[in-house]
């Protein structure tokens, strides 16, 4: 019997053992299943991250090894991605089963600049047994010639001078597109959080942000075109400084966004209108419109626009076209009277596709330098050093002449975008993930793109004498005003501040107290919090050297700029609104919920978060002297309160109150620490 039992025993023991295997590898499939359907909406950061949890557990997989090196690839990861390139060729015969694996180990190290090591891979893939397809292999001989070019750009004498710009403009995130107005520096960034979005982590959107004298930077106010749904990036302005250009993207899967460009006019108050889509064929239903710039040209005669667009009739994949545009751009006696619309728009000629600059790949980010005559762009795929490549032209009598690398300097062997050059052709901007850039995560050093300065040392060559006086006669000068704070030409609605995260200081208000309620506002709490930004700052970087300590920092700065100060100055903004919808009669009820980091007992915690709703409310009642007090007390306007403790903190979030960089200072743990304001309902 004892011996029965101990049978049944052990044969329990070996099913559950192997069910539980099953179960796993069950598991880890289907983390492979979802890597491979990101993998397909070009999802690569995604991508990778399912991959590399099945590695966890199946170091030695090499078929996802391979997809996971092919996904950091994607997304400019070159670092990890030749790692795991390398453990592929330990662990197989790659000849056979990954036959390019010696062509995209090319590709990487010509990525990073290692030309001579990217002609040995390229070479290898070249003399390899296996039979690798001719187009390949046809793109191998090419990559080894555009490398000896490299090499001889790389060696030429170059005085041009590439400074990052600081911690003021740049983030982790991808900052790119800049644009110098007079002292001001507009760019647009991809490190805001799309509002109502139940991601983990939330998905991030693109708005403009301006930087005044190098100072830090800024949303560029009220008025300004902006959304908390949709990307708005690539400003362009008309030489005359009132006809603003952008573009309004929105993501059609998780890797592909579709633009469209519009426009927005300065009033003769300087107030921004209500910007307006610019009409077919300029925009096309189904295709992408992007990447405007506008510049005087002498061959029209006129203001001409150009941009990106994969539309039907080009050579490839991005193209550059061109539309001229009426006289009207120029011209400041056409600007609408203040309070109104932009009136109807002269209509557009069909673009046309500039086949000089343009090839079967990707051709983006024009600019068109007016004094010069020259038009610089992007391209990654002439022979250049790597990435995308900045290539100018100059625009002669019979067009645009065949375009020219920049050299070394404006271009590194990364991605290289978003030339802008002032009107005295030496100093500018561009965008680049080159080495030096910050980044999110050190296996992910070439993710982002930062914004630079650069000064040439003398101008581009000279154009004809009668076409340039002719151009200086015609091309106005810069706009001498571009109002840094317009005013809305309309109020914003109650449904804009949904979502409004207001943040705290650790333990605030009131620290050490299990008390539900507060005599302090809101205003006073976020005001002391936002003192203590250089501290947080400095306690979060403590332990970090070089670019892993800028990058800390920044972290901080962003958030407490533009996350904790910006929530502030919304909270006002909302008071102002609700006070002018009750003065009209309407009855209003807000909901409030409050949350805090993990770092005390969940009691405690909702204690806190009671406290912090409290400080909200007195926010409230105490605004402009107490103006909302009185509707309040008349049930006008109702504020409803909820805590939720930390009982919805987001794992991963440090409760160790030993680790106080990780509990306190990190920016996410922060981010915990918040009143939203979730629901506003009007009767």
């Amino acid at each position: 019997m004892f011996t029965k039992m101990l049978f049944m025993r052990f044969f329990l023991l070996i099913f559950f053992l192997n069910l539980s295997f099953g179960l796993g590898a069950q598991s880890l499939r289907a983390y492979e299943r979802a890597g491979d359907a990101a993998f397909k909406q070009h999802d690569y950061s995604a991508a990778a991250e399912y991959y590399n949890t099945v590695l966890q557990r199946e170091a030695r997989n090499s078929e996802v090894l391979w997809k996971y090196a092919e996904s950091t690839r994607m997304f400019n990861a070159y670092e990890e991605a030749e790692r795991a390139y390398k453990r592929i060729g330990s662990l197989s015969k790659f000849e056979y089963t990954y036959p390019l694996l010696e062509f995209r180990l090319g590709e990487i190290s010509r990525s990073k600049g290692d030309y001579d090591q990217a002609i040995e891979h390229f070479n290898r893939f070249l003399d390899a047994k296996s039979r690798s397809s001719e187009e390949y292999r046809e793109v191998a001989t090419q990559q080894i010639e555009a490398c000896e070019m490299a090499k001889n750009l790389k060696a030429e004498p170059n005085a041009v001078v590439v400074t990052r710009l600081g911690k003021e403009v740049n983030s982790p995130y991808s900052d790119f597109a800049p644009l110098q107005v007079g002292d001001t520096l507009f760019f647009s960034s991809y490190r805001f959080d799309r509002k109502r979005d139940f991601s983990k982590p939330k998905r991030k959107i693109t708005k403009v942000l301006m930087s005044v004298k190098g100072g830090r930077a800024k949303e560029p106010g009220r008025g300004f075109p902006a959304m908390d749904t949709a990307h708005i990036a690539h400003t362009a302005l008309a030489p005359e400084g009132r006809y603003l250009f952008f573009t309004k993207c929105n993501n059609i899967s998780a890797g592909e966004i579709r633009c469209e460009l519009w426009l927005t006019v300065l009033d003769r108050r300087f107030r921004w209108l209500p910007p307006v889509r610019l009409p077919e064929p300029v925009n096309m239903k189904g295709f992408t419109s992007t990447h405007p710039s506008v510049g005087y040209d002498s061959l029209y005669g006129g203001p001409m626009l150009y941009f990106v667009s994969d539309r039907p009739g080009g050579k490839g994949k991005l193209d550059i076209w061109s539309v001229p545009l009426d006289t009207i751009f120029f011209c400041s006696c056409n600007l609408p009277v203040p309070g109104k619309k932009i009136g109807r728009m002269p209509p557009f000629d069909e673009p046309i596709n500039v086949e000089t600059l343009n090839t079967e790949d990707n051709d983006i980010s024009p600019f068109f330098h007016g004094p010069s005559q020259r038009l610089y762009f992007s391209n990654d795929s002439r022979a250049g050093m790597g990435g995308y490549d900045i290539f100018s032209s100059n625009l002669e009598v019979k067009g645009f002449t065949e375009p020219e690398n920049a050299g070394a300097g404006l271009n590194s062997s990364y991605n290289d975008l978003y030339l802008t050059l002032n009107r005295d052709g030496r100093n500018g901007y561009l965008s680049s993930n080159r080495p030096g850039s910050f980044y999110l995560d050190p296996k992910n050093k070439a993710c982002c793109n930062d914004i630079y300065s650069f000064t040439l040392p003398e101008p581009p060559p000279p154009i004809p004498a009668d076409t340039m006086s002719r151009i200086v006669e015609k091309t106005p000068e810069p706009p001498v005003q571009v109002p840094t704070t317009p005013i809305a030409p309309e109020p914003p609605k109650l449904v804009d501040f949904v979502g409004l995260p207001l943040y705290f200081d650790n333990d605030e208000p009131d620290k050490r107290t299990r008390r539900t309620s507060t005599a302090k506002t809101y205003g006073e709490t976020a005001e002391a919090y936002l003192a203590r930004q250089s501290e947080y700052a400095d306690r979060f970087s403590e332990r970090l050297r070089n670019a892993e300590k800028d990058t800390a920092e920044v972290w901080v700065n962003d958030f407490f700029e533009n996350e904790v100060r910006r929530g502030y100055d919304r909270l006002n903004e909302l008071c102002d609104l609700l006070l002018r919808r009750l003065e009209q009669g309407e009855k209003i009820e807000v909901l409030i919920k409050g949350f805090t980091s993990p770092r005390a007992q969940s009691d405690y915690n909702l204690a806190l978060g009671k406290r912090r709703i409290s400080s909200v409310r007195n926010h409230f009642e105490g605004y402009n002297e107490g103006v909302l007090l009185t509707y309040i007390k008349s049930g006008m306007l109702s504020i409803q309160e909820t805590s939720f403790g930390e009982t919805t903190a987001r794992s991963g979030i440090s409760d160790n109150l030993n680790d106080e960089r990780n509990s306190i200072y990190h920016p996410n743990a922060a981010r915990e620490r918040r009143v939203e304001i979730v629901q506003i309902r009007q009767n």
